[in-house]
C-alpha cells in the first residue's frame, strides 16, 4: 500500500488584511471624531477664564482619537504585510484608546457619542486579539489521506 499526501501550499492569513482594511476605516472614523471633538471644545479652550490643566483635559479625548487614527494609518501597511510588530503595536495602541473610552463611558460624560467609538474600537481590538491568538481565516481543511492498492 502506498500513502500519498498532497503538499500543503503556504497559506496566507486573510485576517491580517482584514485588520489592515479595518485600521484604515477605523482611522477615518477616529479622525472625524477627533475633528468633531476639537470643533466642539475649541471655543472653551481659547477662552481666557480657563487654566492650562483644564484646557489640556478638554483636548485629551480628541488627542487620543487623533493619535490612535494616526497610529492605525501608519501601521496599516505592516498589517497588510503580516508583520508581527505591526499587529502588536496596533493592538497596544487601540487597547489604550479603548480603555480610555471605556473610562469616559463609565465616568458618564453626557451628550457625547462615546459608545459609538467604543463599539468600533472594541470590534477592531477583538479582530486584532484573535489574529494575535493565531486564528487563521480562511481555514483550510487537510485533505484526507488516500490509500491505494498495489
Amino acid at each position: 500500500m502506498s500513502v500519498s499526501r498532497p503538499t500543503r501550499a503556504l497559506q496566507r492569513n486573510a485576517l491580517y488584511r482584514l485588520a489592515a482594511i479595518g485600521a484604515v476605516i477605523l482611522g477615518l472614523f477616529l479622525t472625524l471624531g477627533a475633528q468633531g471633538h476639537f470643533t466642539a471644545v475649541w471655543p472653551l479652550v481659547t477662552s481666557d477664564g480657563m487654566g492650562l490643566s483644564r484646557r489640556l483635559l478638554l483636548m485629551l479625548p480628541g488627542m487620543m482619537l487623533a493619535g490612535t487614527a494616526v497610529l492605525n494609518f501608519l501601521l496599516c501597511k505592516p498589517l497588510w504585510q503580516e508583520r508581527g510588530y505591526g499587529l502588536n503595536v496596533t493592538l497596544a495602541g487601540n487597547l489604550l484608546a479603548m480603555s480610555y473610552l471605556l473610562y469616559l463611558l463609565l465616568r458618564g460624560v453626557p451628550n457625547h457619542p462615546i459608545g459609538v467609538f467604543l463599539a468600533l474600537e472594541m470590534s477592531f481590538v477583538l479582530l486584532l486579539v484573535v489574529t494575535r491568538a493565531g486564528l487563521v481565516w480562511p481555514a483550510v481543511a487537510e485533505a484526507p489521506v488516500e490509500k491505494g492498492m498495489q
